[in-house]
């Protein structure tokens, strides 16, 4: 809220130059996004229009411009709009006082037969709507039209940078209304404001520069101010969950009802004394199907009929069974993003794994719908960049991002800004200034991470994500598959926003008691999983799904218990554990086989068989022989036979079956059937000293060409060439 000017001055009046310095850097170093920082400027111009000294004043300013790092001349423009503004109202009062006590009537004033505007209006500002266009006044009194249009500034929206703009409403005389952006520079120069006008049809001004300041002073006396929401979201300026056709108030009074304030034609939402601007839905952005795609689709639409929290987690839990306790406990502290890194400076990545068709696409959709019309997700295995899916995560703020088809491959850049999500740390990149500052794009929102890859190239993201894994998704039953169509019937008709309207009104509840609860949580699942050897960071993350459960437990008529939640995440944890210590395990049996494989103490088609993308391993006869080097090594941390099966089970991205293949020797063994080429090693060669060198170098890249591995710069050899080979190609030499 914006400070009295009067206390300000009183309060500026006695202090020092450290003071206003202070005040300053408080207010702005306190602003996290454009919303706050707009009102952070409000407040600064406000105190510093305060200093009546003029040589006084312009020091301050740039004292302040200087230690806030605020860029250009922004501030001093400000604080010069201001004043001229304030003392445009002194001005205007005199000059009203005044040709109120002159003229009385239109034929006193010297205006046209029928006109029936503001007489005092006329006069003053010399300038006048008639009959559908501008008259303006002549020297000797004869007023003439000086366009074939009239014009309504629907509101002036004020940005904390140099692009502030009017939208105007403009309609000719035989009827056609458009709508314009006008940016101030437009509107102070006569040759850009004709050129404006004329580019959206019949609208022509023949008026003179003086003409159109008259018009400018003309419209702006009634010009409604409207701060723009750039971010949808939570607002933390206004208190208030913003949609793209409305806003739902934080402030709750009423449990069951919501409280939705819409937005009116033109986009304007009247609230707490002030006006808001959201643009997505704007009458003035109709015609513009390239403009706001995804904040359009950011909406909020009424609940049907005798449905609400209670009726869609049902309906969530049957279709996605336990997985539902995850996701349901994950979104709701989504909504409370802000207040995650605000508090404990963390908050975890959902993640889906699984194969295709399995069902994490589907659910990652339901997720999505949280927020009206889904949201597309963002491909990772595209032409994706940290700077381009980072700006995703600061264009909405407690909500949702979704990252799909990641893959342990992708650019290590773009794995660590991945990483960074959890901790709340944007994409920074320099600015071209001689000061050397940086510019960062905020991370606003949590992220939902899918793929057919669980992420354990980084170790560090594995640990700072929430698990939940997919099977092929054949096994479900007749009830879950019901309420799964039932549930996409409502996602469909217009998603599921009245849920995050209902939850965002607790938000008071939130601050008040989520550290208090976090902290609790985190203490009492420690001491269940003592025995157990679980990384802190899965502690925690599960500590803060918990939370809001117990923050929400007789606020929400939740479909499962506190206990049913924290068992299946305690099941979930220790499941997550083994993989994080399984990858590591496996990964050093791997490295083994490879070395034991180029000493030819592993042989091929006796240990393993590659075939068609795929590694069928007989472990019982490859399994000694790693023991027997881990001994060697004098590394006694070797996996047994059992524990080594498990493992290999584990990450379904790689375990293809545990099945029979026949070998060379003649017998059908019992070996695990693998995919190739997401293990990372290198088990081809070609021993075959009848073939030439170029005739070895073929063989090998088309056996690895069969096993999905890429190689650059192969050597190939012309068709002919390859009859003349002593043996098939995809044979194992």
């Amino acid at each position: 809220m914006a400070t009295n000017p009067v206390s300000i001055k009183e309060l500026f009046a006695s202090l020092t130059q450290d003071a206003i310095i202070w005040k300053s850097q408080k207010l702005w170093t306190k602003a996290k996004d454009p919303d706050e920082q707009a009102e952070a400027m409000d407040n600064i111009v406000e105190m510093l229009a305060c200093i009546e000294n003029e040589t006084k004043r312009s020091s301050y300013i740039e004292l302040v411009q200087k230690t806030n790092k605020i860029k250009n001349n922004l501030l001093r423009k400000q604080v010069k709009d201001h004043l001229a503004h304030e003392q445009a109202k002194k001005e205007a009062d005199i000059a009203k006082k005044k040709l109120e006590a002159k003229f009385s009537n239109t034929e006193d004033a010297g205006l046209p037969d029928g006109f029936d505007g503001d007489i005092l209006n006329a006069l003053k500002y010399g300038i006048y709507e008639h009959e559908g266009v501008y008259y303006t006044r002549g020297a000797r009194g004869s007023d003439y039209p000086v366009s074939n249009f009239v014009m309504k500034i629907v509101y002036h929206v004020p940005t904390d940078d140099e692009d502030s703009f009017r939208l105007i409403s403009i309609t000719n005389v035989i009827g056609f209304e458009t709508f314009i952006n006008m940016n101030t520079d437009d509107f102070v120069s006569v040759g850009n404001f004709k050129k404006i006008i004329a580019r959206r049809g019949n609208y022509i001004w023949k008026g003179s520069d003086s003409d159109l300041s008259r018009l400018q002073e003309l419209l702006q006396k009634d010009e409604l101010t409207a701060h723009r929401i750039k971010i949808l979201g939570w607002n933390n300026r206004g208190r208030f969950y913003a949609f793209a056709n409305g806003i739902i108030p934080a402030n709750l009074t009423e449990p069951d009802k919501i409280e939705f304030i819409p937005t009116d034609e033109y986009g304007i939402i009247d609230f707490g004394k002030k006006k808001y601007f959201i643009p997505a839905l704007s009458k003035m952005y109709k015609d513009k199907d390239d403009l706001f795609n995804n904040e359009k689709k950011f909406i909020y639409r009424d609940a049907p009929d005798n449905f609400g929290f209670r009726q869609w987690n049902e309906l969530f839990l049957g279709a996605y069974k336990e997985k539902a306790i995850t996701v349901t406990l994950h979104y709701i502290g989504a909504l409370f993003f802000d207040i995650m890194h605000k508090k404990i400076q963390r908050y975890p990545i959902l993640n889906f794994f699984g194969p295709p068709q399995a069902g994490k696409g589907k659910m990652g959709e339901s997720v999505m719908s949280m927020f009206g019309d889904r949201q597309d997700q963002i491909m990772l295995g595209g032409a994706s960049t940290p700077i381009g899916f980072m700006r995703r995560f600061a264009q909405v703020k407690n909500a949702y991002v979704w990252l799909d088809e990641f893959k342990n491959t992708i650019p290590f850049k773009v794995q660590e800004s991945i990483k960074n999500i959890y901790d709340g740390i944007g994409y920074t990149r320099g600015e071209k200034t001689n000061d050397f500052s940086t510019n960062t794009t905020p991370v606003n929102s949590a992220c939902l991470l899918s793929g057919q890859e669980l992420p354990t190239g980084e170790a560090a993201l594995f640990t700072r994500i929430i698990l939940e894994s997919f099977d092929d998704g054949k096994n479900r039953s007749a009830s879950q598959r019901k309420a799964f169509m039932e549930l996409k019937d409502i996602e469909n008709a217009g998603g599921l926003g009245f849920i995050t309207a209902q939850i965002v009104q607790y938000r008071n509840i939130v601050e008040e008691k989520f550290e208090h609860a976090f902290k609790i949580t985190q203490v009492d699942i420690a001491k269940k999983l003592a025995e157990s050897i679980i990384d802190d960071r899965f502690i925690d993350n599960i500590s803060i799904l918990l939370a809001f459960r117990k923050i929400f437990d007789k606020i929400l008529p939740f479909a499962f218990s506190y206990e049913e939640a924290e068992k299946y995440l305690f099941e979930n944890i220790r499941h997550h554990q083994l993989l994080k210590t399984g990858n590591d395990e496996v990964s050093k049996f791997w490295q083994v086989v490879e070395a034991l494989f180029y000493r030819d103490e592993i042989v091929p088609d006796k240990d393993f068989k590659l075939e068609a993308g795929y590694i069928f391993l007989r472990l019982q006869q490859v399994h000694p022989l790693y023991q027997k080097e881990m001994i060697a090594r004098r590394d006694m941390n070797y996996l047994p036979k059992g524990t080594m099966e498990h493992y290999l089970k584990l990450d379904k991205s790689i375990f293809v079956a545990h099945t029979r293949k026949r070998f060379d020797d003649g017998s059908n063994s019992s070996c695990y059937q693998l995919r190739y080429n997401k293990l990372n090693i290198d088990l081809i060669k070609v021993n075959n000293n009848a073939l030439t060198a170029d005739q070895k170098e073929y063989a090998l890249n088309e056996k690895y060409k069969e096993m999905g591995v890429v190689i650059e710069g192969e050597n190939t050899l012309k068709p002919e060439e390859e009859d003349e080979l002593p043996f098939p190609i995809n044979k194992q030499n």
